[in-house]
């Protein structure tokens, strides 16, 4: 994009913000806008994490390479799938009766 571009598009307090995060993070480029991501999720974690604990970017940050992952079987993604129609199933089990309840 270009400056003036990026000057019309962008006020003046969103360019401090962005000044002021590119001092802090460095430079925001397409080829790693993954690392971007994975850092504002690190910022929007960090409040709701315990007292003393602090998110870690390898948590955040997506893994694009399938030899970083484990091959799955058939069965293997099926026990998965099951197990999270399970959990659906028992989260809606628990709010039907805690509305039966209320009821009551």
């Amino acid at each position: 994009m270009p400056p003036d571009e990026v000057m019309a598009r962008f006020t003046e307090e969103q360019m401090v913000h962005l000044v002021a995060y590119q001092n802090l993070y460095g430079v925001i480029t397409p080829a790693r806008l993954d690392v971007v991501a994975a850092r504002l999720g690190m910022d929007v974690a960090a409040p709701h994490m315990k007292k003393g604990r602090l998110p870690k970017l390898r948590d955040h940050l997506m893994v694009w390479s399938r030899a970083a992952r484990p091959p799955r079987t058939g069965r293997e993604l099926l026990a998965v799938v099951k197990g999270i129609q399970a959990a659906y199933d028992e989260a809606d089990t628990e709010r039907t009766s805690h509305r039966r309840r209320r009821r009551s």
